[in-house]
């Protein structure tokens, strides 16, 4: 059905920073931000904004098809709302990009530490923070979805199992940023483990979709 397969794309374009593993991007994968990849000054920065704003685009239409046919009551519904949060924040996402990568550019680092980047910066972290906060707000929503309308046991652990990797990585991601410049906590590593578990969220939520709301044909 379409909202399962606009959030499996979905997923595909969100794994576009696996790429880093084939092209010589220069960015440190244990260290360095996801979203340096697509800095405007990055050589395949094009690619990887690309990959978010193809993200954002689907997820997007996915949430408010699948809210309007396949929520089964409050709780789906704030799993999809949420979801439409992630994604318009990560069309925004890829639109305001970072303009360099500190963690690889001296100079970068430099105007970084004095306050002399663009303001897209600034507005990158906050596009960057609201996608986050709608992907964990959803993962939770579909979660207690999953307990509260009896879906099958499989499905209960899959959830469970992407949501604690995903916010996981989100709190990694976080207390590495908040350490930056005092400790090195690995934060390039856990955005990534991050990442890569909203992936498996999408794919969940499109499992949801196939197995268990599309039965329901939009019931409350």
């Amino acid at each position: 059905m379409a909202v399962a397969a606009l959030l499996i794309l979905g997923a595909v374009g969100y794994a576009s920073w696996l790429l880093e593993f084939v092209v010589d991007t220069g960015i440190d994968p244990l260290r360095g931000f996801a979203s340096e990849l697509a800095a405007a000054d990055q050589p395949y920065g094009f690619w990887f904004r690309t990959g978010d704003l193809v993200t954002g685009c689907v997820v997007a239409v996915a949430g408010v098809l699948g809210s309007a046919r396949y929520s089964q009551g409050w709780v789906t519904t704030v799993g999809w709302l949420a979801l439409i949060m992630f994604a318009l924040a990560t069309i925004a996402d890829s639109r305001l990009p970072m303009s360099c990568a500190a963690t690889n550019d001296p100079v970068c680092a430099a105007r970084e530490a004095a306050g002399h980047l663009p303001l897209t910066h600034d507005l990158h972290a906050v596009t960057s923070a609201s996608a986050s906060t709608g992907g964990v707000v959803s993962s939770l929503a579909f979660v207690l979805a999953a307990f509260r309308y009896g879906w099958p046991t499989w499905l209960k652990i899959a959830g469970v199992a992407v949501a604690t990797a995903f916010v996981g990585g989100t709190i990694w991601t976080l207390t590495a940023a908040g350490l930056r410049g005092e400790q090195d906590a690995w934060l390039g590593l856990g955005q990534r483990v991050q990442l890569l578990a909203f992936c498996g969220w999408l794919i969940f939520v499109a499992l949801s979709v196939i197995h268990v709301t599309a039965k329901s044909d939009g019931s409350t």
